[in-house]
């Protein structure tokens, strides 16, 4: 299905600036490759001011994370390998967005969302579904400034085979009600961060 045809939702998008009591006053890279770079950073902020707080920062991409659901109200989850923590975990469908972050805009982000859900899933948004931004949220703040955008996208029907890219291995597809979602969080069967910030937007929405 072509993204172009979907009219991208208004939505504010994230940035790291100084702004409200926060200047970052210098910045070294310490190391750089296609998916990471770290800096060492010196900021002040609203509450320390007068003499700089020294932090290593990794650099990420920003990515994208959905919860689809079918037009009878089941949600779709992908089981994803992921070798850091050596499992293979239920999640909801979610990818990186391939360009600088200071070049992103809407637009780019609800294409890599449609697409990121076609290839990993199958699936695509029926004619006249929607894709409701959900806001962001902060996967490690500690240590890095990844930033993921979430979206509901409902309702949606099969297309093809997923197609994830060679980097990724997807061994299941499934669709669970609300009710079966709620019970994989509450016995710890879900535990990636996307996915529990998916199901905690949707429910302080009241949309889950």
């Amino acid at each position: 299905m072509s993204t172009a045809t979907i009219p991208a939702p208004s939505f504010p998008l994230f940035k790291v600036e100084d702004r409200d009591g926060w200047q970052k006053v210098s910045s070294t890279r310490l190391f750089d490759n296609p998916h990471i770079s770290v800096d060492r950073v010196e900021c002040l902020t609203p509450h320390r001011h007068e003499k700089p707080v020294p932090w290593l920062v990794v650099q990420r991409k920003a990515a994208v994370a959905l919860a689809p659901m079918t037009a009878d109200g089941l949600f779709v989850l992908i089981s994803q390998e992921r070798v850091p923590v050596q499992q293979t975990l239920w999640e909801f469908p979610a990818g990186q967005i391939d360009v600088p972050v200071a070049d992103i805009t809407p637009d780019i982000v609800v294409n890599t969302a449609l697409r990121e859900l076609h290839e990993e899933t199958g699936y695509a948004l029926e004619a006249g579904g929607t894709l409701e931004p959900l806001g962001w949220f902060l996967p490690s703040q500690g240590f890095t400034d990844e930033h993921v955008y979430l979206f509901q996208a409902k309702p949606v029907c099969v297309v093809s085979r997923p197609e994830p890219d060679g980097s990724e291995h997807i061994s299941d597809v499934r669709l669970v009600s609300a009710e079966e979602l709620r019970r994989m969080i509450a016995a710890n069967e879900i535990t990636n961060a996307l996915t529990l910030a998916l199901f905690a937007r949707m429910a302080a929405k009241g949309t889950i």
